[in-house]
């Protein structure tokens, strides 16, 4: 059994308000990403949960035990780091070894662990290498492997993959979640990545500003996003932002913004005259003749499955994702249609969705 609870955690350096607030449960064996840009909280509460920084307010449990006071080493953690963190000086081995040997751990089933680690991360070959000798993604398979073998109730991950290459984060991201499958022990994982968070999480929690956006799985929060900070923190392709007012006396809920009339989903809420603001995503628009909104095509960018037409409409930029095979003259006019139900809504004031 391994749950991790925040209730009304406060964090200040100072006068400095980090985070404010922030209460939610992760469930025994969960991969929760906490998600956001920098300097939104996420790594301070981390290093919180790992007794790295106190807790200026509220309460922190592990497994139903208030640890707010105490010591890193007594909280049953293991914590894999940003820059890795190995010992130059130390072959690979003793890098996995190294804590079990300080806790005085039997010789034989250190190395029975180790052994173990090394077999699941694919570093068998490597035990008798140092850190300088491996690539990118062989040290932060080491990094795991230290934090494995202590066979913690909760792995923390500190932005793992940022030093690595986009093809190397690929992998690891795929190395690393199975790794979760096999072990089924609880994981909380920081990233500024989206496509991390939607790739592995169980769940994500989208921090803005020191407090919570959202909590959600990844299916909730690209398709249902709370906000309009969240529709344009989630999705590979920005998502395309349209103001508008909504219409009166129509038939069907719709929305007038200078791009045109765009039909909404019976009982989406708005009021007549209300002013909102539409996201729309660029996988949902589709090209048509008849299509409510128009915009001028600019550039036409092959990504070898589809491509991407940036278009400059009335309010803006706007793309849209299209066939790789289609043409389109600079300058002319292309119009887009996208089906109510992938529509999103948010109150022109509080961003918040409708």
């Amino acid at each position: 059994m391994a749950t991790v609870e925040y209730k009304g955690i406060g964090k200040s350096f100072g006068a400095v308000n980090i985070l404010r607030d922030v209460s939610f449960r992760i469930e025994d064996r969960q991969f929760v990403v906490l998600l956001g840009p920098s300097g939104c909280g996420k790594t301070t509460l981390l290093r919180m949960t790992a007794g790295l920084e106190s807790v200026s307010e509220g309460d922190l449990s592990i497994n139903g035990k208030r640890v707010n006071d105490v010591h890193p080493r007594d909280r049953d953690i293991a914590m894999v780091f940003q820059n890795y963190a190995l010992y130059p000086t130390m072959k690979v081995y003793e890098n996995i070894s190294f804590s079990l040997e300080v806790a005085k751990m039997p010789v034989a089933e250190i190395k029975q662990r180790v052994e173990r680690a090394a077999e699941i991360l694919n570093l068998t070959p490597y035990l008798q290498r140092y850190p300088k000798q491996l690539s990118g993604g062989q040290r932060q398979r080491v990094a795991m492997g230290r934090a494995m073998v202590r066979e913690p109730s909760v792995f923390l991950f500190d932005e793992p993959l940022s030093n690595l290459d986009a093809k190397l984060r690929a992998h690891m991201r795929t190395e690393i979640r199975q790794l979760h499958n096999r072990l089924k022990t609880t994981t909380i994982y920081v990233t500024h990545d989206q496509v991390e968070a939607m790739t592995m999480a169980d769940v994500i929690v989208v921090m803005r500003a020191g407090k919570i956006e959202q909590i959600g799985s990844p299916d909730d929060v690209y398709d249902r996003p709370a906000s309009k900070y969240v529709a344009d923190f989630i999705g590979a392709s920005a998502i395309n932002f349209l103001p508008g007012t909504a219409a009166s006396g129509a038939g069907v809920p719709a929305v007038d913004t200078a791009s045109g009339r765009i039909l909404l989903e019976e009982g989406s809420g708005v009021k007549p005259g209300q002013r909102v603001v539409l996201g729309l995503r660029p996988t949902d628009v589709t090209v048509a003749a008849d299509g409510a909104i128009g915009a001028r095509a600019v550039l036409l960018e092959r990504l070898g499955h589809d491509a991407q037409l940036f278009c400059e409409g009335p309010d803006g930029r706007f793309v849209a994702v299209v066939d790789k095979g289609l043409r389109f003259e600079e300058g002319s006019e292309v119009r887009f249609a996208i089906p109510p139900s992938k529509v999103h809504v948010f109150d022109a004031e509080t961003e918040a969705r409708i």
